[in-house]
């Protein structure tokens, strides 16, 4: 059996920065589920919190594409 090298000579691993926001949405969505159960004020909090975590999360998402390489080098 033969050993293969994991990673050839210059090439990196690009692994995404760890976010907030999958929890954000998660109290977001919380809250939203409470406030539908009577406390209004407190669904509307939770969807506007929601949507901003969401959005974060796709500029952010974008940010990092935009800062890979365009060409492989070999």
């Amino acid at each position: 059996m033969s050993e293969q090298s994991p990673n050839p000579a210059g090439e990196r691993i690009r692994l995404p920065q760890g976010s907030l926001q999958p929890i954000l949405i998660a109290v977001g969505l919380s809250l939203l589920l409470i406030g539908v159960l009577g406390m209004y004020p407190l669904s509307v909090i939770g969807l506007l919190l929601m949507v901003a975590a969401i959005f974060g999360w796709i500029r952010g998402s974008v940010r990092e594409y935009r800062e890979l390489p365009t060409s492989h080098d070999d």
